[in-house]
């Protein structure tokens, strides 16, 4: 038997990552465009390395495109549902509470499938390895599950960028009128 040390760091870090990752998405959230430029910059590396890789195993273009497409109509969803507020400190922005679930989901879902894959299959008969950086290639579901919070989050951030320099443009006007 193993010894349960093995497992206790990497099940801390992956609390540690639902923690936050709940935390950053749900309710309000305050608009801070250089955090959104460098999610969009790593959103988009980390795209752009998975679909490289994926020429490997041409077939799983199909689960890329798939997510991507859910990806993008989760993200439409959202923006149809985004609220702004403006407090002291800036502006907040919140989406619909199922959209922001629903990728919460999907991401912790994908991450528990895993952990039970590789925890459950026998080590003689394994194929995976977790040190092998290729290992996401060789699934479609996790691809293409990564294509949906790729394209989401891609979107929606986009357009909270957008939305965020025309909401500055809007309240400098009213501070100039109301100094006091």
């Amino acid at each position: 038997m193993q010894n349960i040390s093995h497992y206790a760091i990497p099940i801390a870090l992956v609390a540690l990552i639902v923690y936050r990752r709940s935390k950053r998405s749900i309710g309000f959230q305050k608009l801070r465009p250089g955090r959104l430029k460098f999610r969009l910059v790593v959103f988009g590396l980390i795209g752009l390395l998975i679909l490289s890789v994926g020429f490997m195993h041409p077939i799983h273009f199909i689960a890329y495109a798939l997510g991507l497409g859910a990806g993008l109509l989760l993200g439409r969803e959202a923006i149809r549902h985004t609220r702004f507020e403006q407090r002291v400190d800036g502006w907040y922005a919140r989406t619909h509470i199922w959209v922001e679930l629903t990728v919460l989901a999907l991401f912790l879902g994908r991450i528990a499938y895993r952990i039970i894959a590789m925890m459950t299959t026998s080590a003689g008969t394994t194929t995976m390895n977790p040190n092998d950086p290729m290992q996401m290639t060789r699934d479609p579901w996790t691809a293409g599950i990564f294509f949906v919070i790729i394209s989401y989050y891609m979107l929606y951030y986009g357009y909270l960028l957008r939305e965020e320099r025309k909401l500055e443009k809007a309240a400098v006007p009213a501070e100039v009128e109301n100094p006091a």
